[in-house]
């Protein structure tokens, strides 16, 4: 694994764990802010996009879209067991959360 691939697999465990504490959604314009205020300044919001589009993939979350507007919803127990670290999924960091 590369640098580049530890630093997205982060953030993408830094986007399940910031839907695990809103009570589990958010649109897409809050979790890039929430990313560039938890530290990763330098992602765009193609690099967000891709993240969700990952997580979706991989069953962490689902998204509804009103108009052109994302919303991003945590799965139960999937995305959630990823961002516990109960369990393991290709493309995220393994969590180490004792929440």
């Amino acid at each position: 694994m590369s640098f580049r691939d530890d630093w997205i697999g982060s953030r993408r465990l830094f986007i399940l764990r910031l839907l695990v504490e809103v009570d589990g959604e958010a649109n897409e314009s809050n979790i890039w802010r929430a990313v560039q205020q938890g530290g990763f300044t330098r992602d765009s919001r193609d690099d967000v996009r891709g993240d969700l589009d990952h997580l979706r993939e991989m069953g962490c979350i689902s998204e509804h879209w009103f108009g052109t507007l994302r919303v991003a919803r945590i799965t139960t127990p999937r995305g959630e067991d990823a961002a516990h670290g109960r369990i393991e999924v290709a493309g995220v960091e393994r969590s180490r959360w004792d929440r």
